[in-house]
């Protein structure tokens, strides 16, 4: 709800040694195809979310996923 016209990151979302944990996107991040992706599950997974704030309420977003 803070975001910067140009800002930029990445977000690591890091499964604990359980898995089966699940993300929720705030609507103004965009995805590739209009979908957000299905994160890894698996226990200890590693995803990667990289994203750039192009206007209010616009973050586009790009995922690796599984990286190992």
């Amino acid at each position: 709800s803070n975001e910067k016209l140009g800002q930029t990151g990445s977000i690591w979302m890091v499964q604990d040694g359980t898995g089966s944990r699940t993300a929720a996107w705030n609507s103004a991040f965009k995805w590739t195809g209009g979908t957000a992706p299905t994160l890894s599950t698996a226990a200890s997974a590693v995803d990667r979310i990289d994203y750039l704030v192009i206007a209010a309420g616009n973050i586009q977003a790009v995922a690796s996923l599984d990286i190992k």
